[in-house]
């Protein structure tokens, strides 16, 4: 039996086909343009790989006349050829519309079958989907140098000079290559992006409007006709990223149409996308963030526009993690990799110098409002087994101030009535202005580790080294805390928190992974300040305890601040204005 569908149907049926996109002649070959060479090659990462034992294919693009000898600008996509950019490339070259790319078209990575009975392993939405920055890594730090050593390139390392695209899953993979690494990549053009709820990508518009802006330039394509799946709808998922693109002040573009999940549009539009990633390329290379000053992200009521400036130590082998500022903004720093351990002091004025207490194994320090330095002495006391408290004067005096304490404890923290806390992560001890300790908390589940105090002294914010969930305790006036509101703070993607500071308006800052998460006192992440390195703590310091300085390891970066810190041992209670909610 045959069917036939009536006049109107065939109306409706045509109404919604796709378009077509037919391709222009910029991505069609042209007589008299000269053409470039494309070398094809495989590879194969070590076991000391991101992604070991993966297979992948990959080509490269060498424009006519390409000097080896010179660094290149360049372009990598993921899953090998696509948007007929070779030929694109030979024709705008010629019109000198885009500079003379290299253009590097690699394939996701594929672990052989151990038989032929097996299925080979396909890595690519591990690889292309994912919001780490793993692949990142792999591209970047292992496939490029493996490739420019195996057939002699020479990129560029100007990240002006480098730009990204993938279509569909990697499309999320180019953007968050750049967005890891703005570095090293600064152009993405991604066609039918996938910012799905695949491996977190539905959690970037929201991230894209937390995080200072980034230097990048991008151009996304999708249409009425993407997919809408199990994980999310393409087409809504595109524009979400453009309007927050837009509202971070990026410089941003898009082309939206009716096409469906496929390279169609995108591969129509490339041409004039390259022009537009490229523009002003003979004159003006430079990709800036929020060019147009245009950025609404709440960080500038902080940080303003300032950046990061390495503080230089002089140490020999440092491992800085765990920062405790006085209230002339003296930032004491120390490191629990080096035996003994190591105190570092960075004045506002800038030069750092050492302190060696006359103790074989301190561990953790805070201040007292008198300026003096309380200092947990690692050695057991072979008389109780307890470890003992050292106050330790500015005439480089030391007395025994109390022991009693359990464990090894490496965070502490005053008020400026003299009580001290600190924990050894499964336990919390408050030591009264006398010397006597006493059980804070009793019996716990929760393992507690950094602290800070709220500016009005009332609330203890603990880290759970359980988790790496933020929690608040209330003070209770006899020495102890309350019941804890256990992930009180909610930071994004995941972080495990490392140190705390507050200041004076009672929003609270975590050293992350991610950076530096600034949380609002209802708990609430605003803005997220990217860090130069992993920061392991973070606090106020120098001129007025204006300047945010973090712990990274190696290194002590500082950045100037609109806000003024807390020194809660040295200071009086500070009741900050209430929070908008």
């Amino acid at each position: 039996m045959r069917w036939f569908l009536p006049p109107f149907l065939l109306c409706l049926v045509s109404l919604h086909a796709e378009p077509e996109f037919p391709l222009t002649a910029d991505s069609k070959p042209q007589p008299d343009v000269p053409k470039g060479t494309m070398v094809k090659d495989t590879y194969t990462a070590k076991e000391s790989s991101v992604f070991p034992g993966t297979q992948r294919e990959y080509q490269i693009y060498l424009p006519a006349g390409h000097d080896k000898t010179k660094p290149a600008a360049f372009m990598v996509f993921q899953d090998g050829v696509i948007y007929q950019a070779p030929v694109v490339f030979d024709n705008l070259i010629a019109k000198k519309d885009i500079p003379p790319l290299v253009g590097i078209f690699i394939k996701p990575g594929v672990v052989p079958a151990v038989n032929d009975n097996a299925l080979p392993r396909f890595n690519r939405s591990y690889e292309y989907d994912s919001i780490t920055p793993t692949y990142s890594q792999f591209l970047i730090d292992e496939f490029l140098p493996a490739i420019e050593a195996k057939h002699g390139l020479k990129l560029s390392t100007d990240p002006n000079h480098a730009a990204i695209s993938g279509n569909s899953s990697g499309g999320i993979c180019a953007f968050m290559v750049a967005w890891h690494r703005p570095a090293r990549f600064r152009r993405v053009f991604t066609g039918v992006g996938t910012y799905v709820g695949i491996h977190g990508a539905d959690q970037l518009p929201v991230l894209v409007r937390k995080f200072e802006p980034k230097p990048l330039r991008v151009f996304l394509q999708s249409g009425s006709g993407d997919n809408n799946l199990y994980c999310g709808d393409w087409w809504m998922a595109n524009q979400m990223m453009e309007r927050s693109l837009t509202w971070a002040g990026y410089d941003v573009n898009h082309a939206w149409g009716e096409g469906g999940h496929n390279q169609k549009h995108a591969s129509q539009i490339f041409p004039d996308v390259l022009r537009w990633l490229w523009r002003d390329w003979q004159t003006n290379l430079e990709v800036q963030a929020n060019p147009k000053g245009e950025s609404k992200w709440r960080g500038y009521e902080i940080v303003g526009d300032g950046e990061w400036m390495e503080y230089k130590s002089g140490a020999k082998h440092p491992r800085w993690e765990h920062l405790c500022p006085n209230l002339d903004g003296d930032v004491l720093a120390w490191s629990s990799g080096t035996s003994p351990w190591e105190f570092g002091l960075f004045p506002p004025s800038g030069k750092a110098s050492f302190l060696k207490p006359p103790l074989a194994d301190v561990r953790a320090a805070t201040w007292t409002k008198d300026n003096v330095l309380i200092l947990l002495n690692g050695e057991a006391d072979k008389s109780n087994g307890h470890l003992e408290l050292f106050k330790f004067y500015p005439d480089g005096s030391l007395k025994k101030w109390a022991h009693g304490i359990g464990g090894y404890p490496d965070n502490m923290v005053m008020t400026f009535d003299g009580r001290l806390y600190c924990s050894d992560h499964s336990w919390l001890a408050c030591v009264k202005s006398n010397g006597e300790v006493i059980d804070a908390a009793g019996e716990t589940d929760v393992y507690l580790s950094q602290f800070a105090l709220s500016p009005d002294q009332t609330q203890l914010y603990s880290v759970s080294s359980a988790d790496g969930s933020i929690g608040c305790r209330p003070l209770l006036p006899d020495g102890t805390v309350g019941r804890e509101q256990s992930r009180f703070y909610k930071l994004e993607g995941q972080s495990r928190a490392f140190g705390l500071c507050v200041d004076t308006n009672g929003w609270l800052y975590v050293a992350t992974a991610l950076g530096i998460q600034v949380c609002d006192q209802a708990g609430r992440v605003n803005f997220v300040i990217p860090t130069p390195k992993q920061p392991y703590d973070v606090c106020f310091g120098g001129k007025d305890l204006s300047e945010l300085f973090i712990a990274c390891g190696d290194t002590i970066y500082k950045r100037p601040t609109k806000a003024k810190g807390v020194v809660s041992g040295q200071q009086a209670p500070i009741k900050p204005p209430p929070p908008k909610l």
